[in-house]
């Protein structure tokens, strides 16, 4: 996908500029921004170098991707337990509750799917596929399938390339 971007004249690096809202607030209050620390910066350096390698930018972009998934995986709610170690000891810690599935955006938000498995085993994962209209641009739901208790649980959306109109399509789909 880079080198079809770039054989079109892509400025990969405006690719910041992009992907910023004009206004984080315009997707809701349930979205979060992973904050930029010195780790993130040098992913996104690496997966904007033309000179990245195919297997590196893989590498790097699952990297970050496993970040995003574990920042996600602590704004849903846990419930505190407590537990007996294999050494007698009692350890007061904090357990999932019931109830969280993720749903991925087809193409696109299926690259995070294997990040939130590796962190979630049995998590159950949905799938939309949102096309725009050719002639009037407008989004519209062409696939989904989602858990059959989808409204009773917390959803981890999947898509790494935020749209508002998107977003706001998928919210109030179903």
């Amino acid at each position: 996908m880079r080198e079809e971007l770039e054989k079109k004249d892509f400025d990969m690096g405006s690719m910041e500029e992009v992907s910023k809202p004009e206004k984080i607030e315009d997707f809701g209050p349930n979205v979060k921004v992973l904050p930029s620390n010195d780790q993130i910066k040098e992913l996104q350096t690496i997966l904007r170098d033309k000179n990245t390698s195919r297997s590196d930018f893989k590498f790097y972009a699952d990297r970050l991707i496993r970040l995003v998934i574990e920042e996600s995986l602590n704004q849903l709610p846990f419930s505190k337990v407590s537990i007996t170690t294999p050494t007698g000891c009692n350890y007061d810690g904090l357990k999932y509750e019931k109830g969280n599935c993720g749903v991925s955006i087809v193409r696109s938000g299926e690259a995070m799917e294997q990040g939130l498995r590796d962190c979630c085993r049995s998590i159950r994962i949905g799938k939309i596929l949102v096309e725009s209209d050719a002639d009037t641009h407008e989004a519209r739901v062409v696939y989904a399938r989602f858990p059959d208790d989808i409204s009773s649980r917390k959803v981890l959306l999947m898509y790494p390339i935020m749209s508002e109109m998107r977003v706001k399509l998928i919210i109030s789909y179903n």
